[in-house]
């Protein structure tokens, strides 16, 4: 396979083990390794970007954009809990936990949709 390889979510478990596999089978000109945190991913290019942050995500887009075009992209991110504790009762639930991830969950990932689909090629899509 040619092109490049994009995953969201680098730093996490899952997004870990993808970006390892993915440069381990090195099918790709690149791998890019996207995490709020930048984490580095041996064989990976790390590359910073917020799922709360659109300007972030448009930013990466435009960066990988450079290079060789991505052909695959996938999204490894999500939220729980994130340091909350789980609700036992509907007396737990707070709006700012819900909203956040919420965020996280649903709107982060359509905004990598928005500025990273463009970048593949159409049967990719």
């Amino acid at each position: 396979m040619s092109g490049s390889a994009v995953v969201i979510g680098a730093s996490g478990g899952i997004g870990r083990a993808l970006t390892q596999r993915l440069v381990a089978e090195g099918g790709f000109e690149a791998v890019w390794a996207v995490s709020r945190s930048a984490a580095a991913v041996p064989g990976a290019q790390a590359l910073a970007a917020d799922l709360e942050d659109e300007d972030s995500l448009a930013q990466a887009a435009a960066r990988i954009a450079q290079g060789a075009a991505p052909t695959l992209v996938l999204v490894a991110t999500g939220v729980l809990h994130d340091g909350f504790q789980p609700e036992r009762s509907l007396r737990q639930l707070e709006a700012e936990h819900l909203l956040r991830d919420y965020r996280i969950n649903t709107v982060g990932p359509a905004l990598v949709a928005k500025h990273f689909l463009p970048l593949l090629p159409r049967d990719r899509r």
